[in-house]
């Protein structure tokens, strides 16, 4: 025991925390943007904007990791004395935001239901406990998977009250394009 709490525990509860977000928010997103398919399509041609129908998706995504984020960042706050609850915080819903990205370009990308959720399961396991802290991959490698940086931040926040900035910019990056990648997807598919 350091600092009033076990290291390890601190940090696995604060890692799944960001995991349970990123998989609920991807995968969520995900089975929406496909069931909302036709939904979609008779609202267009009731006369509705594509603009605004993908800020309406936007703003729902937003709402869901925001929602997702918090609500395992309260488990974690709870059960543990965390060094740094605001980058936690901040770690955790860049997760989930990440992930939604990945989930709303698989939905456009994949048809199948049970297909698309394998495939973002598959994608989650490699990049968790591969190229995770789990993993303790090294090399440039890890940087190219989305929970990389969030969950090097998550554990530095667990432990400290400082955190390396630079894995903001990464991880803020890497959303930033996997959203861009979500919201072409999206307007490609509205036409």
């Amino acid at each position: 025991d350091v600092l009033g709490g076990n290291l390890t525990e601190r940090t696995a509860t604060a890692l799944a925390a960001l995991w349970a977000a990123a998989l609920l928010a991807g995968s969520a997103s995900f089975f929406l943007i496909s069931a909302n398919r036709r939904a979609d399509e008779r609202l267009l041609i009731a006369g509705l904007r594509p603009s605004a129908l993908e800020s309406a998706h936007a703003l729902g995504a937003v709402i869901l990791a925001v929602g997702a984020g918090s609500i395992g960042f309260g488990f974690v706050v709870a059960t543990n004395d965390i060094a740094s609850p605001a980058h936690a915080w901040a770690a955790i819903v860049l997760g989930a935001l990440a992930y939604e990205g990945v989930g709303i370009a698989l939905a456009f990308l994949i048809r199948g239901d049970l297909e698309g959720s394998f495939v973002i399961i598959l994608v989650f396991m490699f990049d968790a406990f591969v190229a995770g802290p789990v993993g303790a991959a090294s090399g440039f490698w890890p940087n190219l998977l989305p929970l990389h940086h969030p969950s090097q931040l998550v554990v530095d926040a667990a432990l400290n009250s400082d955190v390396d900035v630079a894995r903001y910019a990464w991880s803020i990056a890497y959303t930033l394009v996997l959203l861009g990648v979500a919201a072409l997807a999206h307007r490609r598919r509205l036409g």
